[in-house]
C-alpha cells in the first residue's frame, strides 16, 4: 500500500507544483470544478489510451483526444446532455482551452460527439483507461476488503401492540337515556 501512496503523492505534488501554476498563468484563475477536471484528467491520462488517425486516407476525422477530454468534463461537470456540452465548451473560454480546443469555432458539432462516442464505445475506451488505472496503481499491492455476515436476524416484522392504557371512559353523545344522567357543563361565561 506504500507504493500507491507513494505514486499519488508524486501525482498530486506534480498537479499542484507545476501544473495547477501554469494553467493559472494561462487561463486565469480556476473554479473548483475545473480544478477537479484537471486533476481527473491528468491522473487518467485518456489521451494515452486513443488510436492514431494520422496517416489514413481521406478527411483527418476532428481532434479525438479533445473530444474524449470533454466526454470526461461532461461527467464531472455531472451534464446529462451532448449538448449541454457543445454550449458550454462554446461560452466557456476556460473550459474549452482545458479539453484543447483555442477557439470557439473549433469546437465540433453534437453530430461528431456522438460518432466519436460511437467510436469510443467501440474500441471500449473506457473499459481499457479503467483497466489500466486498477494495473498501474496496484500491481504487486494486496487489496484489502471487508467482508460482512448476511445471516439474518429474527425480528418482529410488526411492532409489539401497546398495552391499553387507563382512558376514561368516552362521553356519550346524542340524548340521555331514560333514568340516566350526565353532570351538567360548567359555564364559563356566567350571564
Amino acid at each position: 500500500m506504500n507504493h500507491l501512496h507513494d505514486e499519488l503523492s508524486q501525482i498530486w505534488q506534480r498537479i499542484q507544483g507545476s501544473l495547477f501554476p501554469w494553467l493559472e498563468d494561462e487561463l486565469g484563475p480556476l473554479s473548483e470544478k475545473q480544478c477537479q477536471l484537471v486533476k481527473v484528467l491528468e491522473i487518467i491520462r485518456i489521451e494515452e489510451h486513443l488510436h492514431s488517425y494520422y496517416h489514413m486516407t481521406g478527411r483527418p476525422p476532428a481532434n479525438r483526444v479533445a473530444i474524449a477530454r470533454a466526454f470526461v468534463a461532461k461527467m464531472v461537470y455531472n451534464m446529462p446532455f451532448t449538448s449541454m456540452l457543445v454550449e458550454r465548451l462554446k461560452s466557456d473560454k476556460t473550459l474549452r482551452r482545458i479539453c484543447g480546443w483555442e477557439a470557439q469555432y473549433q469546437v465540433p458539432n453534437e453530430s461528431t460527439f456522438s460518432r466519436a462516442y460511437a467510436e469510443f464505445s467501440a474500441s471500449r475506451l473506457p473499459e481499457r483507461v479503467h483497466e489500466m488505472l486498477i494495473v498501474k496503481k496496484y500491481t504487486k499491492e494486496i487489496i484489502g476488503h471487508l467482508s460482512k455476515d448476511s445471516t439474518a436476524i429474527h425480528a418482529r416484522e410488526k411492532p409489539a401492540k401497546e398495552e391499553a392504557k387507563d382512558k376514561p371512559a368516552p362521553k356519550n353523545r346524542g340524548r340521555p337515556k331514560k333514568g340516566e344522567e350526565r353532570p351538567k357543563p360548567i359555564d364559563i361565561f356566567p350571564k
